[in-house]
């Protein structure tokens, strides 16, 4: 009994020694490694990602904004065996629509605590994966972009890809917008709920600055509106428009069609691009208003001076130089209101090559404006010491050089207020999560380019293009107005030479005698011929219409002897370049948003088709043949989109 009772006492202490030995080894030896592995399971460093600030418009209205949505991320350490990550990676990727195989490879790395599954993900998508229930996989809120606007000012915005800007502002203004990411600790308590061990961080050390834009969304949506009325109107492929404020240079307005929601961008970068200042083409007529200006500055041509036009035809340098008809003697004035190519292009040749050039940059060609866009385009101006001299000629009537339509609205807003080039901006002012403003811009003059008479005898010629040229179609009840048609003729990029393409646009500002705003329309490649595609006919209604919003918008209010007034209409006749501008007509007024139904009797299906597209109107024929009855009657006043009725039978 003794010896059996000291065995069990000699066992009982061995095993007390073994226990003894283990824990100190516990204690003593493995301690570091022990806590490290406890910390490992129940601490977590987080990344507590940035937010996003916000964009607005001039008034405050969000354009771009930042919410929280969830993102699903896993512990692949979590799953033990080869059957437990494959029946998760079944579960996840059928709650998810993900594609299994590419789950269970994230789910394959077992050394590795954390894996994004999928981010930002919608509300059904995170319900269906709370539904699961599994260890291991577990949702966060991440920040997602949204344009609360949908595809208002898409082009200027830009989107955001996974983590900065792609496109537009977005991209220009990353560094700003972006915000900061803070790291914080947290532990894991035991029922696996994160817990921060300091709170989570005050939202402005994460929040990015607030974009305040010089854009008036009300304008803004009045410009994408009108501008995509023309291009479907004209059969054109796309369009761009430009409203700037003529006294402080802030862009109120910059619309592009066809329009994108940067909410969802999709991947065509040609859709994304902001046309009005990463496109240089030619201007065309637009360009003889900045020519004549030059001009006169100058003294080389004098306002009540003739000169003569050729009666349409000019050989010249060993080319021909047409215009759209025949015109004779003109002064200035009848230069800019008949658009006469071969006259222009006689004031080219008294300013000669090096004032020609030396008048066109000063207006702001072939330099950036600096608007503040990524991409923006420099154009081009042929250097005077090389250019030949048919180039001298075609360059005073814009062809043989290029422009950005945002160069061509800032300088004619240089004519508008009185002879000072502004530099155009977009962005107002950005200011800080903590209220500390990070830049701000306002009016800044780039130089002088005219003297304040030469401004207003320019404005007054300009008047007679809408008030009896061939920009009519651009008048407002109300309002003087001044402006420019132009039609430019397609560069062949594969040929060479011109195509039978064309860039119809009005560019002008009002009120003329008070000018608050300059706009250009550009409407590129309209259906049709000679003056179907004109820019008196295809641009001008719809520079009047955004015209007439922005003035509104403003708080510009109409003069009411103007309102009175007949207004004059003139007809236009067919050519290859600007609308024919015949003796004027007084017919009573059209009010804005408002359109005269045109007489199509005797048209064709196709013809009375463009006829009433042309004045904003939607046809609905019946029949075939050509046009033998109309509802509403020829020269109707009815709301702009009207249907009219149209019925077509077969002659004889």
């Amino acid at each position: 009994m003794r010896l059996r009772a000291f065995l069990l006492g000699a066992a009982l202490l061995a095993l007390f020694g073994v226990v003894l030995l283990r824990a100190a080894k516990v204690q003593l030896l493995d301690r570091s490694r022990l806590a490290r592995l406890q910390r490992d399971q129940t601490r977590r460093e987080l990344e507590w990602v940035p937010r996003r600030g916000m964009i607005v418009d001039r008034r405050g209205e969000p354009l771009a904004v930042t919410q929280d949505v969830d993102s699903v991320f896993a512990d692949p350490s979590a799953f033990e065996t080869p059957r437990a990550r494959q029946m998760a990676a079944a579960r996840i990727a059928g709650a998810l629509r993900l594609d299994r195989a590419r789950v269970l490879e994230k789910l394959s790395q077992p050394d590795r605590r954390f894996v994004w599954i999928k981010r930002r993900i919608d509300e059904a998508s995170a319900q269906r994966v709370r539904g699961l229930a599994i260890d291991g996989i577990e949702l966060a809120k991440e920040p997602k972009r949204f344009y609360p606007q949908r595809d208002l000012a898409g082009h200027v915005l830009g989107f955001v890809g996974e983590e900065s800007g792609q496109e537009g502002l977005e991209r220009e203004l990353d560094q700003h917008l972006r915000g900061r990411s803070v790291q914080v600790q947290a532990t894991r308590d035991a029922r696996g709920t994160m817990v921060l061990e300091h709170g989570a961080p005050d939202p402005a050390d994460l929040t990015g600055a607030t974009v305040t834009l010089t854009l008036d969304s009300a304008i803004q949506l009045a410009a994408e509106k009108e501008l995509a009325r023309a291009v479907k109107a004209s059969g054109a492929i796309g369009g761009w428009a430009v409203v700037l404020d003529v006294n402080t240079g802030a862009v109120l307005a910059l619309a592009g069609n066809p329009a994108f929601d940067a909410n969802k961008p999709g991947r065509d970068p040609m859709i994304w691009r902001d046309r009005a200042v990463q496109d240089q083409l030619e201007p065309g007529s637009t360009i003889k208003s900045f020519v004549l200006a030059r001009a006169l500055e100058e003294g080389v041509v004098q306002p009540d001076e003739l000169l003569y036009c050729e009666h349409g035809v000019w050989m010249h340098a060993g080319r021909k130089i047409h215009d759209t008809h025949p015109v004779d003697w003109a002064t200035p004035a009848a230069i800019l209101r008949e658009s006469s190519n071969i006259c222009a292009a006689k004031i080219g040749e008294k300013l000669g090559r090096q004032r020609l050039i030396e008048g066109l940059r000063a207006f702001g060609f072939g330099e950036r404006t600096g608007v503040g866009l990524p991409g923006e385009a420099r154009g081009a101006l042929a250097d005077p010491r090389r250019m030949p001299q048919i180039a001298l000629s075609t360059t005073a009537f814009g062809q043989g050089m290029s422009a950005t339509a945002m160069q061509t609205v800032a300088a004619m807003a240089a004519i508008a207020n009185g002879g000072v080039l502004l530099r155009p901006f977009l962005v107002q002012k950005v200011v800080a999560a903590d209220g500390t403003t990070l830049l701000s811009r306002g009016r800044e003059e780039v130089r002088r380019v005219l003297k304040e008479d030469t401004a207003r005898e320019l404005t007054a010629m300009l008047e007679e293009v809408v008030e009896k040229g061939t920009g009519t179609r651009a008048g407002l009840l109300g309002h003087r107005v001044a402006g420019k048609t132009g039609t430019a003729q397609k560069v062949d990029p594969i040929r060479g030479g011109y195509s039978d393409k064309r860039l119809a646009s009005f560019l002008g500002f009002a009120p003329a005698d008070a000018p608050r705003i300059a706009i250009l329309v550009v409407i590129d490649e309209p259906e049709g011929k000679g003056a179907e595609v004109a820019g008196g006919t295809v641009a001008a209604p719809a520079w009047g219409a955004i015209a007439h919003e922005a003035l509104r918008q403003l708080d510009v209010m109409p003069d009411q002897a103007r309102e009175t007034a007949p207004l004059l209409v003139s007809s236009v006749g067919s050519g290859a370049g600007d609308e024919v501008a015949h003796e004027p007509a007084a017919e009573p007024p059209i009010q804005p948003g408002r359109a005269r139904v045109p007489d199509v009797s005797g048209l064709g299906a196709r013809s009375a088709m463009r006829r009433l597209a042309q004045s904003s109107l939607e046809p609905e024929l019946r029949g075939s043949g050509r046009a033998v009855a109309q509802s509403p009657r020829a020269g109707a006043i009815v709301k702009r989109g009207a249907r009219v009725k149209v019925t077509l039978a077969p002659p004889g």
